[in-house]
């Protein structure tokens, strides 16, 4: 094909490997936008929902509706004989717990987990923090939150499965209430920053990548995809002055 003073003449494999690829930088790029849009829907829905006014657990839970960072209230007793430590929980590059006690809720046979923070792992595995808490009735604030959708998991031979408290690798219902011996509610409440009865607590929702970071890559993939096409034109397209003649 020609064009003013050049030829563009493609070769077919060529066109047909840059076209495969060009859909590929294409689609890598179009996904990191999408993945941007729901990252950004996602903080903007947290946001909102965290600025509710905080209303019972039960009645929350009983309402449905979107339940992860929702403002809550309980009253109840916790089960300080049977506590569990969330391993690999990382604190200001330090690694240690997260501690979850049962709360029996008061006039209720309910019971919900509560995140009451952060504790440092001892020097060995052996050396479990102690874990302490008021043996009393008592009425507790915290947010409902949202489980990870992917779970980093060790081996369960490394877990504590004899004493209490019990070193669990990451939250499953099913099998929490199999060590507890009782059923528990499927959420877990973070305890709030100024409860007395907590440990480390510095709660922040957990996106991952940032939808900047998303757009970043967006436009990395999507100025891959013109750097091949510059390229593949300017290999293709030739001055017809330059030809020499027969």
């Amino acid at each position: 094909m020609r064009i003013g003073r050049f030829d563009f003449n493609p070769g077919l494999w060529p066109t047909l490997v840059t076209l495969a690829v060009l859909s590929l930088l294409l689609g890598l790029g179009s996904w990191q936008l999408e993945r941007a849009a729901w990252k950004q829907a996602l903080i903007d829905t947290e946001k909102e929902t965290a600025s509710q006014s905080a209303q019972p657990l039960l009645d929350v839970i009983e309402a449905g509706g979107l339940l992860d960072f929702r403002p809550v209230l309980a009253r109840g007793r916790y089960d300080l004989a049977r506590q569990l430590l969330v391993d690999n929980r990382i604190h200001q590059g330090r690694a240690g717990y997260h501690v979850l006690t049962p709360l029996r809720l008061e006039g209720h046979g309910a019971v919900v987990l509560v995140n009451r923070g952060w504790l440092p792992m001892g020097r060995t595995r052996a050396d479990l923090p102690p874990v302490p808490g008021p043996d009393v009735v008592i009425a507790i604030g915290g947010t409902i939150a949202r489980l990870p959708e992917k779970i980093f998991r060790l081996d369960a031979a490394e877990e504590r499965i004899t004493g209490w408290p019990h070193v669990i690798q990451h939250v499953d219902f099913a099998g929490i209430e199999q060590r507890l011996g009782y059923a528990v509610l499927p959420v877990v409440v973070q305890l709030a920053n100024g409860d007395p009865h907590g440990f480390t607590r510095d709660w922040k929702p957990v996106y991952g990548i940032s939808p900047d970071k998303h757009r970043a890559y967006a436009m990395q993939w999507f100025t891959l995809a013109l750097v091949l096409l510059l390229i593949y034109a300017g290999v293709n397209t030739k001055r017809i002055g330059n030809r020499t003649q027969d």
